[in-house]
């Protein structure tokens, strides 16, 4: 009996013990799932953060003005000397408002509508040949594009990843052109207090880009003992931000930036589309003000530099082009303001 009373006791023991130490794994596995949950979130909040800090663009709402001083060109049609002449009351609008569809632990899914109205005048145009080119009229100038993006976020090689992907139709006001798409990843090589270092790859689903992929290496570091921070994103941006006042930063640095609208052609010898595309070197100084929670004014001003100016058939390789310009760098100014939506925490 007594045999039998210490093994019952013993089993009794056994079955704690077990349930004990399962109790316990279970306690580590919540913690460790925890743990995990909450480091997500962290990355979570600060790729957001990011974005809403850095892109003014990609805030819930961003409306900007820009305007450019006079500036001389001279342009090519078929890789020969076509008009030049003098760039006059070039001017911008952009509206864009960026919506939350979709919000999940792991992965969210957004809205973005692009619109933009571009102006600008020829004065004394010098015609350098006899062909007739495809466009004889100064113009104004719609684009609008709505895209449907998402980000899912992982670990990759103990380190936090971000995958993004995004499907772009766009058009002008006339008409809808052209569905692109691009995707893409960004691995978080280091997260500190101080310093952001990211390094990533886009891959461009578009056969009009001169580029299939561009790789993105992000720096976004505080220096110690300074109000100065580094914002790099190559081969988009190298600025230095410092806060002034009480609720304002200024930033000094070179901004690269590709514009573009779709053009239509009154010369029955060429294509009824075509889609004009250049690139801008933008250095300068900006200032940014909170002047009510979540809305943001701003003043940019500096030099622009233009280049890769062609023109080419909607579809069709930006490289395989009709229509060139050069035009010399010029002064800009530009004002905006952005609202960004409080992000909600679970």
């Amino acid at each position: 009996m007594k045999k039998r009373f210490t093994m019952l006791v013993g089993s009794l023991c056994l079955v704690v013990t077990a349930q004990g130490q399962e109790q316990k794994q279970l306690q580590e596995q919540e913690q460790e799932q925890k743990q995990s949950q909450d480091k997500l979130q962290k990355v979570q909040d600060s790729v957001r953060k990011l974005i809403a800090d850095k892109f003014p663009r990609t805030r819930t709402f961003d409306l900007q003005y820009r305007a450019y001083a006079p500036s001389d060109f001279d342009s090519e049609l078929d890789d020969k000397p076509y008009v030049k002449g003098r760039i006059t009351d070039h001017q911008q609008w952009k509206f864009v408002t960026n919506l939350t569809l979709v919000q999940k632990q792991r992965w969210n899914l957004t809205a973005n509508v692009d619109y933009r109205f571009e102006s600008f005048n020829i004065k004394n145009p010098e015609l350098l040949s006899t062909a007739v080119g495809p466009f004889s009229e100064n113009g104004q100038y719609h684009y609008i594009g709505a895209t449907l993006g998402g980000m899912y976020y992982a670990t990759l090689f103990k380190k936090p990843i971000v995958y993004i992907a995004g499907l772009t139709v766009d058009g002008s006001h006339k008409d809808v052109e052209r569905i692109k798409g691009t995707i893409g990843a960004t691995l978080l090589l280091k997260r500190t207090e101080r310093t952001v270092i990211g390094l990533g790859l886009v891959v461009l689903i578009d056969p009009a880009s001169p580029v299939p992929a561009a790789p993105v290496f992000t720096v976004d570091h505080r220096f110690r003992n300074s109000e100065w921070s580094l914002d790099l994103i190559l081969p988009q941006r190298l600025l230095f931000k410092r806060p002034v006042f009480s609720n304002a930063r200024i930033s000094i640095g070179t901004e690269l930036s590709g514009d573009g609208f779709y053009m239509y052609a009154n010369n029955p010898n060429y294509a009824d589309v075509y889609d004009f595309r250049q690139l801008e070197l933008r250095s300068g100084l900006t200032y940014e003000h909170c002047i009510y929670p979540g809305f943001v004014a701003y003043a940019k001003t500096g030099m622009a530099n233009m280049f890769n100016m062609r023109v080419s058939e909607r579809g069709k390789n930006t490289n395989d082009y009709i229509l060139s310009a050069s035009q010399k760098p010029t002064g800009y100014l530009s004002f905006g303001l952005s609202y960004n939506l409080p992000s909600k925490k679970k």
